[in-house]
């Protein structure tokens, strides 16, 4: 087990429940919910949050926005961008504002696990 500070930010309930689910069979503990980009950048901010899964499609801001936001505020949060849209435009977004990865719902434990081996690195 480890107690790093995990933050999953998606509106969607059952992917947050899903998420959580595939972290804590890996060991992760300390994880905290938000539905929102708003609450999402409050928590990346205030809550020394280290690695944080957005999902792109949320109200308040997008993945993307609060993926820009965090890369000019805490550089140092490992960021992950999750959606159902996994269109090739959606990817190099992410990617190029500065995302750790892209992980496609619905989630595969072994890609959020292969994602997680670049965390510290």
């Amino acid at each position: 087990m480890n107690n790093i500070p995990v933050l999953i930010a998606d509106d969607e309930n059952l992917m947050r429940e899903l998420l959580s689910s595939i972290l804590r069979s890996m060991g992760y503990q300390n994880i905290k919910f938000v539905p929102d980009g708003a609450q999402a950048v409050e928590a990346i901010n205030q809550d020394g949050i280290q690695i944080a899964f957005l999902d792109i499609d949320m109200p308040g801001f997008t993945g993307l926005e609060v993926l820009g936001i965090v890369k000019d505020t805490r550089p140092d949060c490992f960021t992950v961008i999750v959606s159902a849209h996994s269109g090739l435009d959606n990817v190099m977004a992410a990617l190029g504002a500065g995302a750790r990865g892209f992980i496609v719902k619905p989630y595969n434990a072994q890609k959020i696990h292969d994602v997680l081996l670049k965390f510290g690195k």
